[in-house]
């Protein structure tokens, strides 16, 4: 078979570019090894942070910050066409302090923000507590990033099948990409487990499978790494916020889901829920919230995902010194954020030749 673009991945990142370039009337196909959202995509907590956990200014602020303008208009869009509601809400994101270095930290964070103009808030220990009555109220501060959001990656993940789908790509699931056939530098196709596939476009959007072992002049310097999860059924508003600290975070579902995380272990592919993660995730919620929240929460479930970590922390976006071949992956904890903006950005690198953001601190080439 032909195709003008071939997808390597079916996470978030995979399918919102094939979605963006089949309503650009190109002919995809999207390679899933799995099924759709099978990996990271549906193991994340769906947080949309574009300020909260940056370290400073710069390129990865900017990516950031263009995707959270594009979430609501791509999640109308994602709504309309696939009929579902993937449960996007702007209800901010709450970093509690406890110590004097957290709040140091936070200060800082809080001032070079404001100076770009970005909203950050802190909140008093009481004012903490007015907000969330069911924290544990031993913060020596709190700082509010209200424009920050949430959506349920699941339901996310499903929207965006049905719309890649609808949109006319050939989604191939329980397929696995074997390797990239090249000719005379310039990409090709695909080997796959079904046959080969050509296209004289391929991106590599394979997560924290990224390196293609096979062809060892592509391999990407990206690494898995884990991250354990535990959900409960909780009454619901238990929490009003995303809360954050640095060693626990909470996400509460409007359907009163609780999703608590989450570790970062750099394992390879070990993806067991350990003792030890548990009780690193439950140590870190404890100090968080007041006792009462324990008793009202029940075990639903635990699991693990790889988020695709490159050596520098920063994505990598671009084309490769092979020709036709592009990488979109490494995005690591933001990759449902950045999965509008990488989608737009490929896209347009593709078919225009250019991209509407400057992609050299994202490039493939700066590891070589």
């Amino acid at each position: 078979m032909r195709y003008d673009i071939i997808v390597l991945g079916g996470g978030i990142i995979g399918c919102a570019t094939a979605w963006e370039l089949a309503q650009r009337g190109q002919r995809v196909c999207l390679i899933e090894r799995g099924t759709i959202g099978c990996e990271a995509s549906t193991a994340a907590a769906g947080i949309l942070s574009a300020q909260m956990d940056l370290e400073g200014p710069g390129a990865f602020l900017e990516l950031c910050q263009a995707s959270r303008r594009l979430y609501p208009r791509w999640v109308d869009e994602l709504e309309r066409r696939s009929r579902m509601s993937v449960d996007y809400h702007v209800d901010g994101i709450l970093s509690v302090a406890f110590t004097d270095d957290e709040v140091r930290r936070m200060d800082h964070r809080q001032r070079w923000q404001r100076r770009l103009g970005l909203k950050v808030e802190r909140w008093s220990p009481r004012e903490i507590l007015h907000e969330e009555p069911n924290l544990a109220g031993k913060f020596k501060a709190g700082f509010f990033f209200p424009t920050e959001a949430q959506v349920d990656n699941v339901k996310l993940m499903e929207a965006l099948g049905l719309a890649c789908r609808k949109a006319g790509v050939a989604v191939l699931e329980q397929t696995e990409a074997k390797r990239l056939v090249i000719r005379r530098r310039h990409v090709a196709g695909v080997q796959t487990g079904r046959g080969t596939l050509f296209a004289p476009v391929v991106v590599n959007c394979l997560g924290s499978w990224s390196s293609l072992n096979r062809v060892p002049a592509l391999r990407v310097p990206v690494e898995p790494a884990k991250g354990q999860m535990l959900a409960f059924t909780a009454p619901k508003r238990l929490f009003r916020h995303i809360v954050m600290s640095e060693a626990a975070y909470e996400v509460q579902r409007r359907s009163g889901v609780l999703i608590v995380g989450s570790t970062v272990e750099f394992v390879g592919f070990d993806k067991r829920v350990t003792l030890e993660g548990i009780h690193q995730i439950l140590f870190g919620f404890r100090r968080m919230v007041s006792p009462s929240v324990f008793t009202q929460c029940a075990f639903q479930e635990a699991w693990a995902g790889f988020r695709p970590f490159s050596q520098d922390r920063l994505p990598i976006l671009g084309e490769t010194r092979v020709g036709g071949l592009l990488i979109a992956s490494g995005h690591f904890r933001h990759g449902i954020l950045l999965a509008p903006i990488t989608a737009k950005l490929v896209a347009d690198l593709m078919l225009r030749g250019r991209a509407s953001h400057d992609l050299s601190s994202f490039s493939p080439s700066r590891f070589e």
